[in-house]
């Protein structure tokens, strides 16, 4: 297809508007964030190796999340997201022909399933970020749980999800450096996962400049890639239907950021997703918007007797 190419450089990134790096907060100090993402219905996925696979129905993914980060000590930020989403499947099925079909290109599977929409929790996830390095260099440990928290059963008939039905457990380690004018920050970790899902290698790079008094403009480079092995549970034996939360999804992707305070502590948070390479994932861009709230403790003021 003459625009294939052009889709997969747009494919679904899963890159969030959330705190990174190896920066901790202050004892006492804390940042609170809602976003909302969004990836326009499309009847597409990016398959391994630049292929695309049609599905009978465009699928619509929606997120509204709640973030929150604190310090707990000088060293130690506590951090959790809560996401709701809303997913679902078109209720006109998509004709393919066979010009369509080319060489790089699969057909959608042989049984068409219901049309369906699904409101449900995501995948929460309660993360602890621990300073070990803070001068020029900073350096962090990090460790991060996502719980299977979809409160409905899932539903053979659409195969729609809104969360891995899986544990992950991400340990890793981040690496930055900044200034006044710029910083820049390099994160990796493997997550382990439950119930057959594979493991992942993830990684992260950001660098970010200031732009004005206050802005910030950033890009940032994100991968993920599962390690063989594993079974999508429950629908082994299944065709992808929908592209959501299945196993092995993997992707090479880049964000742009813009960061624009409004006060010293409100601010917003937008963001553009797009992928390099991806297997199993939406062929459609990540448009996300988040405000936020930012507080510092407050010093101490002395008087002279």
């Amino acid at each position: 297809m003459k625009y294939s190419l052009l889709i997969v450089l747009l494919s679904l990134s899963f890159a969030e508007l959330q705190a990174g790096g190896p920066w901790t907060k202050k004892k006492g100090e804390g940042y609170v964030q809602f976003a909302a993402y969004a990836i326009p219905p499309i009847n597409r996925l990016s398959i391994n190796a630049y292929r695309t696979k049609f599905l009978n129905r465009s699928i619509f993914d929606a997120t509204g999340e709640f973030y929150a980060e604190y310090g707990l000590t000088k060293r130690f930020t506590l951090s959790a997201s809560l996401p709701v989403k809303w997913v679902s499947s078109g209720q006109q099925v998509q004709s393919v022909d066979s010009s369509q079909l080319a060489a790089r290109a699969f057909g959608p599977p042989s049984d068409v399933l219901d049309a369906g929409t699904l409101v449900d929790l995501g995948n929460i996830r309660l993360a602890g970020k621990y300073s070990i390095l803070s001068k020029k260099i900073h350096l962090s440990a990090h460790a991060l749980i996502s719980a299977p928290t979809a409160i409905q059963a899932y539903n053979p008939n659409t195969a729609l999800r809104t969360a891995y039905p899986c544990w992950g457990f991400q340990p890793s380690l981040s690496i930055g450096y900044g200034k006044e004018k710029m910083y820049t920050y390099l994160e990796s970790g493997m997550n382990f996962r439950t119930h057959d899902y594979s493991h992942q290698w993830v990684a992260n790079f950001e660098i970010g400049w200031r732009i004005g008094k206050r802005a910030y403009f950033a890009i940032a480079l994100d991968a993920v890639l599962c390690l063989p092995g594993g079974a999508d549970v429950p629908n082994t034996t299944e065709e992808v239907q929908t592209g959501l939360y299945v196993n092995n999804q993997n992707f090479v992707a880049f964000t742009l950021k813009a960061i624009v305070p409004v006060s010293d502590h409100v601010g917003l948070n937008i963001s553009l997703s797009g992928g390099l390479w991806a297997n199993n994932v939406q062929q459609g861009p990540n448009i996300g918007l988040g405000i936020y709230y930012k507080w510092q403790k407050k010093k101490k003021v002395t008087v002279d007797s």
